[in-house]
């Protein structure tokens, strides 16, 4: 009974170990490395997931969302507000309406990163700047989202 318990802490202490991890160093490689995807859909998924639940991930996910929109040069806070507008208006009658949460999942990492770009997209038009360039990335990024939240 006393080897379970302390196998458990074990995996507490490597899963607290990896999201730290994660949450610091990742988007340090997302800005070095062009072709990792920033996982804006991933992270808001698992915000609108684990927002009445567990607040510590709620919490470690929107520290890595302004960690990355900090290195990335973007608008503060817009991912969060972005996250937040979907769990606000679409979540409820999507979750009503679809009962695979697979599927669940995967629409509403579409729409968490659509709506993000969409409102770069606007920022940039508003402030007249260049945060973002539409090109073949932003689809690449979106589908490893997508093929990561099915693996999830």
């Amino acid at each position: 009974m006393n080897n379970i318990y302390q196998e458990r802490e074990g995996l507490k202490f490597i899963e607290w170990t990896a999201i730290i991890f994660f949450v610091v160093f990742y988007p340090m490689f997302v800005s070095i490395y062009p072709l990792l995807p920033p996982l804006f859909g991933v992270a808001g998924l698992a915000i609108i997931n684990n927002i009445n639940r567990n607040i510590i991930y709620t919490v470690a996910t929107m520290l890595y969302l302004i960690h990355i929109d900090l290195n990335l040069g973007l608008p503060f806070m817009l991912s969060i507000f972005s996250i937040l507008l979907i769990n606000t208006f679409i979540y409820p009658t999507a979750k009503l309406m679809i009962r695979c949460k697979v599927c669940l999942g995967v629409l509403l990492i579409i729409l968490i990163d659509f709506f993000y770009y969409i409102n770069l997209f606007i920022y940039d038009l508003i402030l007249n700047s260049t945060t973002v360039i539409a090109d073949s990335m932003l689809s690449f990024y979106i589908f490893i989202d997508v093929i990561i939240g099915l693996l999830l």
